[in-house]
């Protein structure tokens, strides 16, 4: 199985599908709007990072096909996409055949549509289209994923719903409250801090993440910031900078731990790593401060491709310095922004 069949296969046995017709599907925080036929019956809404996962009614009951859109981090542009994806085809990084891998030119703006050819059982054969299209710094992917024996007559539905997709910025949870400095508070929390340039907020990839930024791509990298939270416990710095490097080598025995201390931050004192490591193909350097400030624990984490780390460190610290908790309410416990 796919890992979109994998994610839905257990909720099979709970939908009946409902007559033919068109329905409105609409996810404000992810900016997607979108018409569906009825009859593919939406089992998932905005959740991780699927904006929406509907089933298809196939010959086979028990054995639904599978329409999704999913939203990503933006590459440089799809011909990079497209390059890679060619690239995972040829060192079998994934099960099936990929039949077609190509850049289209539309009305709307360039798509990349990718087609694969896999077999769940040994007599089925099943196809899996993407469209990726790019816009608001995000990559918003498009899939369709059912038997044969539907493709064609659910291709024609899938190529409607593509075609009526209206795209809006995502909701980050954070709003600009300084063009100049381009400083951004996070708006549920209430704290704010200054972005390099040509860097803004994107949707958090991580469910845990209040804030999530990323500066211009490179090839299919972003560089990227996110803030985590906590209520306050005992936070010993002198002591975590000890300790923290061979529990970080621990987690990930290959990486290099080029520093980590005690540094000020304004008013607060902070502990500041800095570590080396593997993202796939990318060697990635992370420049991550903890520290206690009146109302939660943070831990502010900027993950840099390793050959622009020393020249964005500056501007990165510059970044963690303008640090600030904002006047106002907010909720007893740190959970995604909404």
């Amino acid at each position: 199985m796919t890992p979109i069949l994998s994610y839905v296969s257990a909720l099979v046995l709970s939908f009946s599908f409902p007559a033919s017709g068109f329905q409105s599907v609409d996810a404000p925080k992810f900016g997607v709007k979108a018409e569906l036929p009825k009859s593919w019956k939406v089992v998932i809404r905005e959740k991780d990072d699927r904006v929406f996962v509907a089933l298809i009614p196939q010959t086979d009951p028990e054995r639904p096909g599978v329409v999704a859109c999913e939203l990503g981090l933006a590459p440089e542009s799809l011909d990079e996409y497209r390059t890679r994806i060619d690239g995972n085809a040829k060192r079998g990084g994934r099960p099936g055949k990929l039949v077609r891998n190509e850049v289209l030119k539309t009305p709307k703006g360039d798509r990349l549509e990718s087609l694969w050819e896999f077999r769940p059982a040994p007599i089925s054969l099943w196809r899996e289209l993407s469209v990726r299209v790019i816009a608001n710094r995000q990559m918003y992917t498009f899939l369709l994923n059912v038997d044969e024996a539907s493709y064609a007559e659910a291709k024609k539905a899938f190529d409607t719903m593509v075609s009526s997709v209206v795209l809006t910025p995502p909701n980050t949870g954070a709003d600009l409250i300084h063009k100049a400095k381009n400083r951004w508070s996070q708006r549920e929390f209430k704290f704010a801090l200054d972005l390099p340039a040509d860097w803004s907020p994107a949707l958090a990839p991580d469910e845990v993440a209040l804030f999530y930024a990323n500066g211009p791509a490179h090839g299919i990298w972003s560089d990227n910031a996110l803030v985590i939270a906590q209520k306050h416990r005992p936070l010993d710095l002198k002591h975590l900078a000890e300790t923290l490097p061979d529990a970080l080598r621990g987690e990930e025995p290959n990486c290099e731990v080029l520093a980590c201390k005690v540094v000020s931050q304004g008013k607060l004192s902070a502990l500041e790593t800095v570590v080396r490591t593997r993202r796939g193909p990318f060697s990635m350097t992370v420049l991550e401060r903890r520290f206690a400030a009146e109302r939660f624990d943070y831990e502010v984490k900027y993950t840099i491709e390793s050959k622009r780390f020393d020249e964005l460190a500056p501007l990165l610290r510059k970044s963690l310095d303008s640090f600030a908790e904002l006047p106002g309410d907010v909720p007893d416990g740190p959970g995604r922004p909404g």
